[in-house]
């Protein structure tokens, strides 16, 4: 019922003269939902795709009226051949068919679009349609253009940042540095925004285009942080090596004591020539 009252609200704000034109909705049966509820969606989508047309549709009532000079038409269900023959009758080049379905407290609008001239089904969608007044509007207006012209579903990002000359990264693509202009014509839905500039963290995050709105982000950018303690890296100190360690010291003190040891040896063994040790051993003690 909630539902029901929000639907009323927006017919009552987008409810417009308009003009005869060339787009006609047939019928949008309701499967396991409200009849009155699909009935205010239909008067919902019926006046927002006038305004996309620039142009009114015809009424459920003239609708209504056609086919009954035409009874083999009444029992239609979509089909592209009779929906065909129903859109000559009116006299319009486009006509729109679907239904709604229930989905919780959500609904699903299914609808498709076929060409009058070619007997063709052009394009189908399916829109989750809930939500207050405003949401609803978006939601209706996205179905409609989403239908009659997806080239025309488009939205913008405004980035606000605290640093300038940061790149600017969307979905991988360089949009330019900051401050860069506002981004138009974004495709809807979820966008990968990522904002880097060096010597400064990289700010990644998913932002979403809504039809025809300015969505803004603000963008901080934060220096890295110190680690753990906010201990600065140990130094490395250089200290001399100690003279008396170094391999050169110890080689020359093994050249002298060798020398020494020789000298010795010979100054004893040179002091002892001319005597005969075992005539005067106390002279060679």
């Amino acid at each position: 019922m909630r539902l029901a009252a929000a639907i009323g609200v927006v017919l009552a704000l987008l409810a417009a003269p308009a003009r005869a034109g060339k787009l006609a909705v047939f019928r949008i049966d309701p499967l396991g939902v409200d009849p009155q509820i699909v009935a205010r969606l239909e008067g919902l989508f019926r006046i927002e795709l006038g305004r996309l047309a620039d142009a009114a549709m015809p009424s459920a009532l003239e609708v209504e009226a056609a086919l009954r000079r035409q009874p083999g038409l009444q029992g239609c269900t979509g089909e592209v051949a009779c929906l065909v023959r129903i859109g000559k009758l009116l006299g319009v080049e486009q006509i729109i068919s679907g239904n709604v379905g229930g989905l919780g407290d959500s609904y699903v609008v299914n609808l498709k679009l076929v060409s009058v001239s070619e007997s063709k089904e052009v394009r189908r969608i399916q829109e989750p349609i809930s939500g207050t007044p405003d949401e609803l509007i978006d939601a209706v207006r996205v179905a409609a253009y989403g239908l009659v012209a997806p080239d025309r579903l488009r939205g913008a990002l405004v980035i606000l940042a605290d640093q300038p000359g940061a790149e600017v990264y969307l979905d991988g693509t360089l949009m330019g540095k900051t401050p860069v202009s506002t981004l138009h014509g974004l495709a809807l839905g979820t966008h990968a925004l990522r904002v880097s500039k060096p010597g400064y963290v990289d700010v990644v995050e998913q932002v979403r285009v809504r039809f025809q709105k300015t969505a803004q982000v603000v963008v901080k950018l934060q220096v890295p942080r110190a680690r753990p303690g906010g201990a600065a890296a140990p130094r490395k100190v250089v200290r001399p090596v100690p003279w008396y360690t170094r391999w050169w010291f110890w080689v020359t003190v093994g050249v002298l004591a060798a020398g020494t040891g020789a000298a010795l040896g010979y100054g004893v063994a040179g002091s002892n020539r001319g005597i005969n040790c075992d005539a005067e051993p106390a002279r060679c003690r």
